[in-house]
Order: structure tokens, then C-alpha cells, then sequence
């Protein structure tokens, strides 16, 4: 059935029906119900992941490059997991996997390069953000959060192209922002979206919610602290890239956010540095491009 604004009542709705884009990554949820099983080894998880020849290449490329650091070559996946533990490497699967799923789309509606380089700068300030942050061993989630937390547009350019096209058209023609546009022509946002589909997938709770509250982090329950960073690092990312950077960035600098996860936004000149020499490595390693 073609969508349409009449027949989409809720974000449940419009997740509904048999379209790939709503279930999860099928070795993601085989790792982790493996992960789930106490009596599980390393040999064990590493033999699920060996089956995808491309999974198993780009995880290695991940775990030994500078995003890690490792000092020595790590050159198997049983090995990887024994270093990382069973809560990274569940991440990092999530991380890789739904890259590849998501990868493949069309670029009728939006510039799939485009998307992943601002999911990725974002997934990119956020980790250098938390690593400022007194926090930051509880933060072990934050690069995925930034790297899911758009996810949600992608579902809306899939399920429904011609109001996410109507929807991008009014964003230009009465100068909204994403959120605002979307709302009026579906009756919700990519936030909602993604956050719908994240916590259907069973996705960790913080990472749901940084997709459903990176715009208003403020809502988020349990979460503020994950869903900020993640607000912040969305917005240095558009900023990275804006033609007003330095009066974006100014006026961006004086957002009660900083105080209120306890950060300077004295640190958004070193930190838009540090992510800008990171980027090209880091874009590669997850997109093979």
C-alpha cells in the first residue's frame, strides 16, 4: 500500500508491514543471543561472525586501526573479542552490520555519502566529547549513538519517498529544520522513527533514545546525559560543515547544554581538530570507500 498522511496514524504504523528496513540485522541478533548465553567463549561468537567474510575484514580493519590503538596487530576475531569484551564487540557488530544494511539505499532522495559523513562526524564529536566527560566508562555506547541517531530519515526516505520528498520541499520553501517539516506532512519526525525502530530491533535503551531525543534531550527519562552529548555532537557537525561556521559556532557556544553535562564549549576548536584529522581513516574503515 502506498503511504499516505491518511493512513499513517502513528510511528507504529508506519513501521508495520514486510519491509526489510524493520527487522534487525540478522547477525547482530544471532550475536546477541549468543552474548546472552553465560556459558558462551570467544570461539564461539568469533565462528558466527567468521561466516560474513566482509563483516569479518572490516571488524579486523576497525579493532587495528587508530580508532582502537592497539600496540600489536590483532589478526583474529577470537582475539578481538578476548581484548574488547562482549559489550564492544556486541556494539561494534551493531555498528558494521547496520552500516551494511543500511548502505545500499538510492541516492533519489538523499546523498547516502552525505547522510553517513554527518552520522559519522556526529558518532565521531560524540566519542571525543565523552572522552572530556568525568563520565566517560559509563559512556561505552556513544559512538553507535551518534552513528544511529539520524537513522530514522533513512527509514522515512524508504517506506514513504514522496512525502519525504514533499516533506523536504517544505523544509526549503518555509525555512524549517528537518524535525518541524516532517512533523507537518507525517504527524511525526525521524526522531520518532528511529527511536520506534531501535527499540523494536531491542537495541540498548540509551542508544534508542539518543535516536528519539537528540533534537529535545531534555525529554529523554533515563538517558539526558547520552541523548546531550549527542545533541551536541549533531550540532558541531552541522557547524563542521556550515558556510556561517565562525557566527554559528558562537552562538552555539553559549547553548545551557554545555553546563548542564558539564562541559566547556571552550573545547569545540580542539575537538572539531581532533575529529577533522579522524575522519577520512575513520569514514574508510566503515564504508570501504
Amino acid at each position: 500500500m502506498v503511504q499516505t498522511v491518511q493512513n499513517i496514524a502513528s510511528v507504529n504504523d508506519f513501521l508495520t508491514g514486510e519491509i526489510d528496513l524493520c527487522s534487525p540485522p540478522e547477525i547482530f541478533m544471532r550475536i546477541s543471543e549468543v552474548l546472552d548465553n553465560p556459558t558462551t567463549t570467544a570461539a564461539d561468537i568469533a565462528q558466527i561472525i567468521e561466516q560474513d567474510p566482509a563483516l569479518t575484514i572490516r571488524m579486523l580493519k576497525v579493532v587495528n586501526s587508530a580508532f582502537f590503538g592497539f600496540p600489536a596487530t590483532v589478526q583474529t576475531i577470537s582475539k578481538a573479542i578476548t581484548i574488547l569484551g562482549d559489550r564492544e564487540i556486541r556494539l561494534l557488530v551493531m555498528a558494521t552490520s547496520v552500516v551494511e544494511k543500511f548502505s545500499s539505499f538510492p541516492n533519489t532522495i538523499v546523498s547516502m555519502k552525505a547522510f553517513w559523513s554527518h552520522s559519522l562526524q556526529t558518532a565521531l564529536f560524540a566519542k571525543v566529547l565523552a572522552e572530556h566527560h568525568p563520565k566517560n566508562k559509563q559512556l561505552s555506547s556513544i559512538f553507535i549513538s551518534g552513528l544511529l541517531h539520524d537513522i530514522g530519515k533513512l527509514v522515512l526516505y524508504k517506506k514513504a519517498p514522496d512525502l519525504s520528498r514533499s516533506a523536504a520541499l517544505l523544509r526549503k520553501s518555509n525555512n524549517l529544520n528537518d524535525a518541524d517539516a516532517e512533523c507537518a506532512v507525517f504527524g511525526f519526525n525521524h526522531s520518532d522513527v528511529g527511536g520506534g525502530l531501535l527499540s523494536m530491533w531491542k537495541i540498548p535503551e540509551a542508544i534508542q533514545q539518543a535516536a528519539e531525543h537528540h533534537h529535545q534531550p531534555e525529554q529523554s527519562k533515563d538517558h539526558q546525559l547520552e541523548c546531550s552529548l549527542i545533541y551536541l555532537a549533531n550540532q558541531l557537525a552541522h557547524i563542521n560543515v556550515a558556510t556561517d561556521a565562525p557566527s554559528a559556532t558562537e552562538a552555539f557556544s553559549i547553548d545551557p547544554i554545555w553546563d548542564k553535562v558539564n562541559l566547556s564549549s571552550r573545547l569545540i576548536p580542539s575537538v572539531t581538530e581532533l575529529v577533522n584529522d579522524q575522519f577520512k581513516e575513520t569514514y574508510r574503515l566503515f564504508f570501504n570507500r
